[in-house]
């Protein structure tokens, strides 16, 4: 499942460790890095995937394994400035049989691999920001032509992967944008810049994929590729357009795409519910039928937090969920679900048109429920409860604060439905995916 995908550039020099001041000539792309850093910490992946075309080159998308990654500025004369994140290699591995059924794709095995600027520029602003960042997968997607690198962005969303996944796509666009530009001045660098903005805006790779061979040598980029496969993957999503500047004649441009819409579906579905009912719910979730995430069957909870005008804290409004898929699809469940949080939830009021701008929402998707034979398979912050017995249900979400052991867990699941002896119960465990609004 894909949480979100960002743009990004990677100048050592708005390091401020390497900047050393000349970092502030390039203050929109680093607010741009803040913006999609925040908008990424909302939602935190398992997995990154992060393209870089500095990254170890054998051909086609060469996909780097390896147990370990690791690497520093010290090129940039700031060896004390760096980076090791734990590699996800079997994850990686996974992708990459999957994706070699229709791409050139060439795999290199390593203990330790090197990171190069054009990743740890990147994960400096994501880490800065508090993206928790648990594994990684590194890839150089230059080898890709340019229609190759877009076909495959289009093919992530429907390959079969465990856990959450993100991708962080670096590269800089034209070297050539003014006179003092690295890589000598061309009219076209400009040029260049202008469509790869104009593609996220519109979110259309029309005009880069028409470039030609001579076009592309003229904009001296190492980007186009990343951006593409950007694209590619983010198809039909809302791409923000964060950022675009060429302070040292290098184009830098920053972009966000969140690539799962349950919480889109659920504040559409709540928004037009609340305020005229579930008619105009329905025809607010029919704008999402295209998107194939919601089209699989599966459970869901949606929660409803509302802010309190005196602490600024947030309280719970409504939750509703399911545990086994009620409907035909992810869309219908989150919908039904979404209104009977809002409406229909006995601990609550219904919601009011009053109270929207107030209230945030978060939808946790459900696998379905294994039996455990043995309390060592939970795990609070991992998985989920639900506890059966005598034709009573009781369900805990994982990861609620304040729940901190098993006993606590299974004893609020068991309270929930009037269990007042976990002895004979049947007891099962679930995984979830909890996703939450954008950051603003």
């Amino acid at each position: 499942m894909w949480y979100w995908e960002c743009f990004t550039p990677h100048p050592p020099v708005i390091i401020p460790e390497v900047g050393k001041g000349r970092e502030l000539d390039a203050s929109r792309t680093i607010e741009g890095m803040n913006t999609l850093s925040s908008l990424a910490s909302t939602n935190p992946p398992d997995t990154i995937l992060l393209l870089s075309p500095h990254a170890p080159f054998s051909g086609g998308l060469t996909i780097s394994l390896a147990e370990q990654y690791s690497g520093d500025f010290a090129r940039f004369a700031a060896s004390r400035t760096g980076l090791s994140l734990r590699g996800a290699a079997a994850e990686g591995e996974r992708l990459a049989r999957i994706l070699e059924e229709t791409f050139p794709v060439i795999t290199t095995y390593r203990k330790e691999s090197p990171l190069d600027h054009g990743s740890l520029v990147p994960l400096f602003f994501l880490r800065k920001r508090g993206v928790s960042l648990p594994s990684l997968v590194v890839a150089n997607p230059i080898g890709l032509s340019p229609s190759e690198a877009y076909r495959l962005g289009q093919a992530l969303p429907h390959a079969p992967l465990q856990g959450s996944w993100a991708l962080v796509a670096s590269g800089d666009l034209s070297h050539r944008v003014t006179p003092d530009a690295p890589a000598g001045f061309s009219p076209f660098g400009r040029e260049f810049d202008g469509m790869i903005v104009e593609a996220f805006q519109s979110n259309d790779p029309g005009a880069l994929l028409a470039l030609g061979e001579r076009e592309m040598d003229e904009a001296g980029e190492c980007g186009l590729r990343s951006a593409l496969l950007f694209l590619g993957l983010g198809e039909k999503r809302q791409i923000r357009s964060l950022s675009y500047e060429a302070p040292f004649g290098v184009g830098y441009a920053t972009a966000f795409a969140s690539l799962h819409c349950a919480p889109l579906l659920a504040r559409s579905a709540l928004s037009e519910g609340v305020r005229f009912g579930r008619e105009a719910a329905e025809k607010a979730a029919a704008r999402f039928l295209d998107f194939p995430e919601l089209q699989e069957k599966a459970a869901c909870f949606v929660s409803l937090k509302i802010r309190s005008h005196e602490t600024k804290e947030e309280q719970l409004r409504g939750c509703i969920g399911t545990i086994l898929p009620s409907y035909s699809s992810l869309l219908e469940e989150i919908v039904e679900n979404t209104l009977a949080a809002a409406q229909r939830d006995p601990r609550f009021m219904p919601v009011t048109p009053e109270e929207l701008e107030n209230i945030s929402l978060s939808v946790d998707i459900l696998s379905t429920p294994e039996p455990v034979s043995s309390l060592d398979m939970l795990d609070p912050h991992r998985f989920g409860v639900l506890v059966e017995k005598n034709g009573r249900r009781g369900v805990l979400l994982p990861d609620l604060e304040g729940v901190d052991t098993v006993e606590q867990q299974l004893s609020i699941a068991a309270r929930k439905a009037g269990i007042l002896s976990l002895e004979r119960s049947s007891i099962s465990r679930f995984s979830v995916h909890r996703l939450k609004e954008d950051a603003e």
